[in-house]
């Protein structure tokens, strides 16, 4: 059987890093995933206003602006909380 020698690491620290790296990147790949398959969850108007602390015209100034996008449902607006929250955090 050959062997690989790693000069100047300790074995058990070359078995740590790889499980950390090998963890991280399942991790990742499992975040991905799930976000993916995940509903979508819509909000209304005074939804946002509630949860999130702006008013109105803000939400009016960022669907003019093209920053969220509108979806209808019969005569009812809503909003994607994913769309809401990335608004939230490029207008920081």
């Amino acid at each position: 059987m050959e062997s690989i020698n790693f000069i100047g690491v300790e074995p058990d620290n070359l078995i740590n890093e790889i499980v950390s790296k090998i963890k991280e990147s399942l991790l990742t790949d499992l975040e991905k995933t799930f976000k993916e398959k995940e509903p979508k969850r819509y909000l209304s108007a005074d939804d946002i206003c509630q949860r999130f602390g702006v008013t109105k015209p803000t939400i009016h100034e960022w669907r003019k602006r093209g920053i969220l996008k509108s979806y209808k449902l019969g005569s009812r607006v809503y909003y994607r909380l994913d769309e809401i929250e990335n608004a939230m955090i490029v207008n920081d």
